[in-house]
């Protein structure tokens, strides 16, 4: 499938700067993950995590990262120390932080997350 580039102005203020037909995605063990926007070394996913299911850093790529709570409860587990999300919370990592997202909530969670790709994730502890 290839990418529809266009740039509309309506009295100069909108800019569209990319349009896509579908969105990629991948959905397992109850994560729905879509890449909804993704520019030079910028890249923005929608998370959704249905009840019981979980993720881990690595699936989703080893980049520095933001992580902002739109819907439920997730639990973060970063070296060890557990820390529960409400909606309006964020959360910042490093791209040498593992981590861990879970959701035991009852209710399915939402995270948009911003990763930042312009390093290249370290490899084997070099760096």
């Amino acid at each position: 499938m290839e990418t529809q580039s266009r740039t509309t102005r309506a009295g100069g203020r909108l800019h569209i700067l990319r349009r896509e037909e579908s969105l990629r995605s991948r959905q397992y063990r109850g994560v729905f993950v879509s890449v909804i926007y993704e520019w030079n070394s910028l890249e923005i996913l929608r998370i959704e995590m249905e009840p019981g299911s979980a993720l881990v850093d690595r699936e989703i790529g080893t980049f520095p990262v933001i992580h902002f709570i739109i819907e439920g409860s997730p639990v973060f587990v970063v070296a060890n120390q557990s820390c529960d999300l409400i909606p309006g919370d964020s959360i910042a990592l490093r791209a040498d932080e593992s981590y861990r997202i879970s959701n035991a909530a009852s209710s399915r969670s939402i995270i948009l997350t911003i990763l930042d790709k312009s390093l290249e994730p370290a490899r084997n502890g070099a760096t």
